[in-house]
């Protein structure tokens, strides 16, 4: 049985977080879909770190989830499985669909939690 975490540990994790997300965007800084498509290190190393954000999401405690219910919490579980047992192949324009046009958003809402926790380690509300 894990023990529970507290609020610096989903700090850690969020920040971690926050870095895949962000390595991901260096990889594929100022590719469109088709360069994307044909570079196989890129998509490699990309759907690496999809994974880790997928399995470090999911280390997060229940209620901080229940709390920020705006993020897609079980989507990026759920897109975490689907790539690490898409065993007939990858669907890749899927991955970039998850990369151009999901990560940003996933990224603020992340710095969203990361201030309120902090706001709240200051004594400050919501």
């Amino acid at each position: 049985m894990r023990s529970r975490l507290d609020r610096q540990d989903h700090l850690e994790i969020l920040n971690y977080l926050i870095r895949q997300i962000e390595v991901i965007q260096k990889y594929t800084e100022g590719l469109d879909e088709e360069l994307f498509l044909r570079d196989d290190l890129v998509k490699d190393a990309s759907l690496m770190r999809l994974l880790v954000l997928g399995e470090y999401s999911s280390k997060l405690e229940d209620d901080l989830k229940d709390r920020f219910s705006e993020v897609q919490w079980q989507m990026i579980r759920a897109a975490r499985n689907y790539y690490a047992h898409a065993y007939k192949g990858v669907d890749w324009r899927l991955v970039w669909e998850t990369i151009d046009g999901d990560l940003p958003g996933l990224k603020q809402r992340f710095e969203h939690i990361i201030e309120v926790l902090e706001g709240e380690n200051n004594g400050k509300a919501d």
